[in-house]
C-alpha cells in the first residue's frame, strides 16, 4: 500500500491496486463523524462507439451508460437502495459525459454499507422484462430534462460548440435511441466498461482502511483485464455555429457563452482547470470591471457568473446568466478579451483571485463526501489525488497570460432561451 502525502493539508492517501484489478484511494479522517465511499468507472455518454482489446468498433445506442447506471442498483432479490435503507446509508450515482459513479455517505455500519456498494456493481442483473420496465422512466427523465430550460440552453451550446465530439448529445439519449437497448447492450457494456482496469474505488472520512483493503479483496471479482477504447472523432478547431436559439416559458431570456478549446490547453487538465478559473474569474467575476459596467448598464445581472467545463474529450470555458440582449454581452466579452490581451491583468489581481480559488479548495477538504469526490475527479483524470490543489498553489502569473493569449475570443457560441 503506498502512501501519497499532502503537505498543503497535512494529510495522506492511501492507495493500492486490488487484486482485482481496482485502483482504491483513501484518505482517514479520524476526527469525522461521517465517511463516503465513491465507486466509478470512465464510460459516459461519450463513449457510444468503443473496441475491445484492439477489435472493431462497435456502436452503441445513444444512452446507453445512463440506462446501466439506472439498471445496475436492481437485483434478483432486492435492489441496492433497499440495502443501504436498512443499514442507514444515503446512497445515489450519476452519469456525466465521461464517467459514471455510484457512492454513499454514512454516518455508522460503514463496513455493511461498502460491502453493499462493492457488491452491486459486480452483480449485474438485466432481463428483457427489467430493462423493458426501466424504459418509461427514462423517457420521462429525458422529458423532464428538455423541459429544464437551464438543461437545455447548455445542451445546445454543447451542440453548437462541437460537430463531432459525442459530447454535444443529452447523456440520457432520446426516446427514439434508448428503444434499441436491450439487456444484450447493456452485458455487453457492462462487461467491457466496468473492468477492473477501468473501475477506481475513492474512500474518505471515519473509516478503518483495513477493512476497505479486507472488501476489496474479497467482493471484488478476478477479472481478464481488457483494453477498451472509444472510437476517436475528427473534430475540427472552429465552433459549428456561433449562435443556438430555443424557445421556451422563461421569464427573461437566458443564455450561456463557450469558447472552444482543445482537450488540455496546458500540462495537465489540473493545471487547464485551474489556470483558466483564475483567468475566467479576472475578466468576468463579480469584482471585475466587466462585471460592476455591465450590471450597471442593465446588460447583466446578479446571476451572471463564468467557469470551466471540463472532462475527457472537452475544455469550454463558459459564461451565464440572463439578459435581454446576450448578442450584446458576448461582443462585450469579446471585446473585455482583446482589452486583456493588449493590457494583461496585474500581478495583484492574479494573486488575489488565486487566493480565493485557492480558499475556495481548502474550504473542499472540510467534509468526508467533498473529499472522496476530489480523488475520484483526480482518479477520472488520471492523475495524482491532490493535483488540483497543488495546482492552485503551483499557479504563477505566466501561465496566466500564456493562457489568456491561447483562448479565442472569436471562436465562441452563444445558446439563447428566449421568451417563448
Amino acid at each position: 500500500m503506498e502512501k501519497i502525502h499532502n503537505k498543503i493539508m497535512d494529510i495522506d492517501c492511501l492507495t493500492f491496486r486490488s487484486p482485482s484489478g481496482v485502483r482504491v484511494f483513501m484518505v482517514p479522517m479520524e476526527k469525522y463523524s461521517s465517511a463516503a465511499a465513491y465507486y466509478s468507472v470512465r464510460f459516459g455518454s461519450r463513449d457510444n462507439c468503443f473496441s475491445v482489446n484492439g477489435g472493431e468498433f462497435a456502436k452503441i445506442p445513444d444512452g446507453t451508460a445512463h440506462y446501466l447506471e439506472h439498471k445496475l442498483f436492481e437485483s434478483e432479490e432486492k435492489d441496492a437502495f433497499a440495502l443501504f435503507a436498512e443499514t442507514g446509508g444515503s446512497a445515489n450515482a450519476g452519469t456525466s459525459f465521461d464517467y459514471t459513479q455510484y457512492y454513499f455517505t454514512c454516518g455508522e455500519n460503514f463496513r455493511e454499507n461498502l460491502d453493499i456498494l462493492l457488491g452491486f456493481v459486480q452483480e449485474p442483473y438485466f432481463t428483457p422484462e427489467n430493462v423493458e420496465k426501466e424504459r418509461g422512466i427514462i423517457t420521462q427523465e429525458i422529458t423532464m430534462y428538455r423541459d429544464n430550460p437551464s438543461w437545455r440552453v447548455f445542451g445546445n451550446l454543447l451542440a453548437g460548440i462541437y460537430k463531432e465530439n459525442p459530447v454535444r448529445l443529452d447523456i440520457a439519449g432520446t426516446a427514439e435511441s434508448i428503444a434499441k437497448i436491450n439487456e444484450n447492450t447493456l452485458y455487453d457494456c457492462y462487461n467491457a466498461f466496468y473492468n477492473p482496469a477501468n473501475s477506481f474505488l475513492c474512500v474518505a472520512g471515519n473509516f478503518e482502511p483495513n477493512d476497505v483493503y479486507e472488501l476489496c479483496c474479497e467482493k471484488l471479482k478476478d477479472r481478464d483485464i481488457l483494453n477498451v477504447a472509444t472510437a476517436p472523432f475528427d473534430e475540427p478547431k472552429e465552433v459549428l455555429t456561433h449562435r443556438m436559439e430555443d424557445h421556451m416559458l422563461v421569464a427573461k431570456p437566458i443564455f450561456e457563452i463557450g469558447f472552444k478549446m482543445p482537450e488540455n490547453p496546458l500540462k495537465t487538465q489540473a493545471e487547464s482547470y485551474v489556470i483558466y478559473n483564475i483567468l475566467m474569474d479576472i475578466m468576468f467575476g463579480v469584482t471585475s470591471e466587466f462585471f460592476s459596467s455591465n450590471r450597471e448598464k442593465g446588460l447583466i445581472n446578479g446571476g451572471f457568473s463564468a467557469s470551466v467545463f471540463n472532462g475527457r474529450g472537452f475544455f469550454v470555458p463558459i459564461a451565464r446568466g440572463e439578459s435581454s440582449d446576450p448578442d450584446t454581452v458576448l461582443e462585450e466579452m469579446q471585446e473585455h478579451i482583446r482589452r486583456f490581451k493588449k493590457e494583461p491583468p496585474s500581478k495583484e489581481d492574479f494573486k488575489r483571485i488565486k487566493r480565493s480559488l485557492y480558499g475556495d479548495m481548502v474550504r473542499d477538504y472540510s467534509s468526508a463526501d467533498s473529499v472522496a469526490s476530489i480523488l475520484t475527479d483526480a482518479a477520472l483524470d488520471g492523475e495524482p489525488p491532490f493535483s488540483v490543489i497543488e495546482s492552485a498553489a503551483a499557479a504563477d502569473y505566466d501561465t496566466l497570460i500564456k493562457a489568456l493569449d491561447m483562448l479565442d475570443e472569436e471562436n465562441a457560441c452563444v445558446s439563447v432561451i428566449k421568451e417563448k
